[in-house]
């Protein structure tokens, strides 16, 4: 029997904006390269909060606050059998200098810490790209919307 933990990962991520530009990694994996938000793969006894603020911390040195909740989206890649469950947070950076910290790990997929425009994210090869629209429109709104539950995709 294959229990859930064989097949199915939860991956919180993190929004963060400044003027109007929202942080994005440039990442390179087999697949090839695009652009993703921080985030990154639970840990043994923590929570989704603490996994949010520690990839972004590993990432990117910033130290954050998670503000809400943005977006549940599940990601079936069913060539390979995976489940992946990203839950999307809003964060705001509280302190903490922008580093390359993946400059030291030449393995790390992770290529560059970006700042893009939020209207100019449909002119890069950003994922999950069914978000694009979504953030562009909740940025306006100053993110008050609900939660919303991408679908599989």
């Amino acid at each position: 029997m294959t229990s859930i933990n064989d097949w199915k990962k939860i991956r919180p991520s993190v929004v963060l904006i400044k003027n109007g530009k929202i942080l994005v990694l440039r990442s390179k994996y087999s697949s090839g390269t695009f652009y993703l938000l921080p985030g990154g793969s639970i840990e043994k006894n923590e929570t989704i909060i603490e996994t949010a603020t520690r990839e972004v911390k590993e990432e990117t040195n910033y130290d954050i606050k998670i503000e809400k909740l943005l977006y549940l989206q599940e990601w079936i890649d069913e060539k390979r059998g995976k489940n992946v469950l990203y839950i999307i947070f809003l964060g705001s950076i509280k302190g903490g200098v922008e580093t390359n910290t993946f400059d030291v790990d030449k393995n790390h997929h992770i290529q560059s810490i970006d700042w893009i425009d939020i209207n100019k994210l449909n002119e890069i090869d950003f994922r999950p790209s069914k978000l694009i629209k979504i953030l562009q429109n909740d940025y306006k709104n100053n993110f008050q919307n609900n939660i919303v539950y991408l679908a599989k995709c």
